[in-house]
């Protein structure tokens, strides 16, 4: 009860936090440094979530109501499953902000929803490419790796993504069970 009280207070006070802050486009922003040295020193689980919660709020956020209005339509999109629209309006950011890593993570999302998955694999290369710590676009590479049945590679890019965030338990089960299945061991 204490620790959910705790988790709600923190979440009031990253949107105040957020709200009060002049935000640069996603991965340019100062304040990641500092947070992903957080999150690798916490060895507390509600405290990691806060950090990620900030982290994931930066890079979404863009410089510009345009770039944010583009982002907001395509995440609808993607969350009610119109996959055509959701890859035209982040195509559409892309094109207008090459250097905007979320949006090349989102639209590989899409892509891999519908089983894109080279599509899915360039774009989230270019991911790391413009934001090497992006453990969604790491842990997203190790889900098309599993879905293509190359379980090497998807143990390598799942390794990956807990080098950036070490708090990402279902990752960490996965690199268990394929560590297991790959090379005869666990981590």
């Amino acid at each position: 009860m204490i620790r959910s009280i705790a988790l709600a207070t923190a979440t009031v006070a990253l949107s105040c936090w957020l709200a009060g802050q002049t935000l640069q486009a996603a991965q340019d922003d100062p304040r990641l440094d500092s947070l992903f040295e957080q999150l690798h020193q916490t060895s507390d689980s509600a405290e990691a979530q806060l950090i990620q919660s900030y982290i994931w709020a930066l890079w979404v956020e863009a410089h510009d109501d345009g770039l944010n209005q583009l982002m907001d339509g395509g995440t609808r999109a993607m969350q009610v499953g119109d996959h055509n629209e959701a890859i035209g309006m982040f195509g559409q950011l892309i094109e207008v902000a090459p250097d905007f890593a979320e949006a090349w993570n989102k639209r590989a999302t899409v892509y891999y929803m519908i089983g894109r998955y080279d599509d899915s694999i360039a774009d989230c290369m270019k991911v790391l490419e413009l934001e090497p710590r992006h453990f969604g676009a790491l842990s997203g590479l190790g889900l098309i790796y599993t879905s293509m049945d190359d379980k090497p590679a998807a143990l390598h890019w799942f390794r990956e993504a807990l080098r950036q965030n070490p708090h990402m338990d279902n990752i960490r089960d996965r690199v268990e069970d394929l560590s297991r299945e790959v090379e005869g061991e666990a981590i």
